[in-house]
């Protein structure tokens, strides 16, 4: 059913000025408080209570940039066989040392190539054994007289032809048996395995990554910053970061002078604390310090909520508290940085509780001021 306009404009008005009585209700009660009717502030009344004088002192601005947490020590293992995955014997995730099997291929193939080589062998072996003996033969028969010096020269070169024979079938041989021990695949060092890229059945072929290891132990962050922050930089200098939750400082290892020439950026390296649970590949923040500007820094403590708004509660000349909105920035400790709405000098109420409110006479004494 529709309303009519006159009963909509009439419960309107009604609202607006609940409103505006609930509204001059509350500024009546605001500026009666904490006043006698005399129109003066009752000192007596006032809140015993600590306060602070917000002092403004230098900080550092940051630039925020991204960056990855990377392994220096890092593996990309595959096999130098073509042939079938038997089995794999590690998941992601999994911890490894030095030397531990991970994987095996089928070597049919290669068992084949290598029966091949030793037949090769054999049979250069056996005509060397030959030309070795008639050559021996020629050589001593020939200052006899009883061979011409063409037979020993033919002697000679069958000789050396079987043996250069003999040493390529046995290259042959050695290469073959070696081919034989890339099948098994074991861990170049100690670290985890971060990726796994196979499984059993599937053709592996020379140069195909398999699994990837990385060493955890050796962790940095990279990072990548433009020319204008760049020069603001110098090694050893320490530059905070942050993953997720959690701050972290690094020292600052290398930049490098030169620039991507597609990005035009700088890499940077930062080195990670060692307490620190952080793993490979996981996105930070990196917070370059590129210079310093005024700041305010103020207890933890004296920030408060009113209404779901974050602020502080700041004494006028009047010793009359005031609830203001302010803009936290990082916590450093149990202080927090303030972006704006306060400024140095102004005092600030220490501990707000649910006694403080706009209006709040505040008892300053020197006991109290800090």
């Amino acid at each position: 059913m529709a309303i009519p306009m006159t009963s909509f404009k009439f419960a309107n008005s009604a609202r607006v000025w609940r409103a505006l009585l609930v509204l001059f209700a509350g500024l009546l009660l605001a500026a009666c408080h904490g006043e006698r009717t005399d129109g003066k502030l009752d000192k007596s009344a006032a809140l015993d209570t600590a306060t602070l004088v917000v002092k403004s002192q230098l900080a550092p601005v940051y630039a925020t940039v991204p960056g990855t947490i990377i392994s220096l020590k890092r593996a990309e293992i595959s096999s130098r066989l073509t042939g079938y995955v038997r089995r794999v014997e590690v998941q992601a995730g999994d911890a490894v040392h030095a030397g531990q099997h991970l994987l095996s291929i089928d070597t049919s193939d290669v068992t084949g190539n290598l029966q091949q080589a030793q037949a090769g062998v054999n049979q250069a072996q056996a005509v060397y054994d030959e030309a070795d003996i008639n050559y021996q033969r020629y050589a001593t028969l020939f200052p006899k007289g009883a061979v011409s010096r063409m037979q020993l020269d033919g002697a000679q070169r069958q000789y050396k032809t079987a043996k250069a024979q003999l040493q390529s079938a046995q290259a042959a041989l050695h290469m073959a048996t070696a081919e034989i021990g890339y099948a098994d695949v074991v861990a170049p060092f100690a670290g985890v395995v971060v990726e796994k890229l196979v499984d059993p059945g599937d053709l592996t072929t020379p140069g195909k990554t398999l699994l990837v290891v990385e060493d955890e132990h050796t962790l940095e962050v990279q990072s990548y910053v433009p020319d204008d922050i760049y020069t603001a930089l110098h090694v050893g200098q320490k530059v905070p970061f942050s993953a997720g939750v959690d701050s972290y400082v690094g020292n600052l290892k290398s930049v490098v002078a030169a620039a991507d020439p597609q990005t035009h950026t700088h890499l940077l390296r930062l080195s990670i604390p060692a307490a620190s649970t952080l793993t490979s590949g996981l996105y930070v923040r990196v917070h370059v310090p590129v210079g310093e500007q005024p700041a305010v820094r103020i207890p933890l403590t004296a920030l408060t909520e009113r209404a779901g708004i974050s602020g502080v509660f700041v004494v006028n000349t009047a010793g009359q508290a005031q609830f203001r909105l302010v803009r936290a920035g990082d916590t450093e400790g149990d202080e927090v940085n303030i972006q704006s709405g306060l400024a140095g000098g102004e005092r600030i109420v220490l501990r707000p509780d649910a006694r403080i409110d706009n209006g709040t006479l505040i008892a300053i004494a020197d006991g109290h001021a800090q």
